[in-house]
């Protein structure tokens, strides 16, 4: 049975390996149909992709080997993955389409960012 250390470990792995995917897709079969400014919201969506994968599994690693956490602790990778689905998810959708409207919804993403690092700050 896989623990709830070893979920993240691997949610935040298919996320990584997502990122290099939608990447590379961006950088050599994207790139010459996108204009600059679609291209700049692509690789930001992918970096913070890549940055918040690596952040589920190194929770997924102090979960592993950290005992006594505080409460809040559990909320910590969700907040990350669903901010991620959000804000990456919308920048994408930006950045490959003609729906701008999803600008409104990236900072929902970026604040369950926010809310997960700052808990993150205080529970550990």
């Amino acid at each position: 049975m896989k623990t709830i250390a070893g979920y993240w470990m691997g949610v935040g792995s298919i996320l990584a390996f997502l990122s290099v995917l939608v990447g590379a897709l961006g950088a050599h079969w994207l790139e010459p149909v996108m204009d600059m400014d679609a291209k700049d919201i692509y690789e930001t969506s992918v970096r913070f992709q890549m940055f918040h994968s690596v952040a589920l599994i190194l929770i997924g690693i102090i979960l592993n080997f950290k005992v006594g956490f505080n409460r809040f602790f559990f909320y910590i990778p969700w907040l990350i993955f669903v901010g991620t689905v959000i804000f990456c998810g919308s920048l994408y959708t930006i950045s490959l389409s003609s729906f701008n409207w999803f600008g409104a919804i990236a900072p929902f993403g970026a604040l369950l960012f926010i809310f997960g690092w700052l808990l993150l700050a205080f529970s550990v």
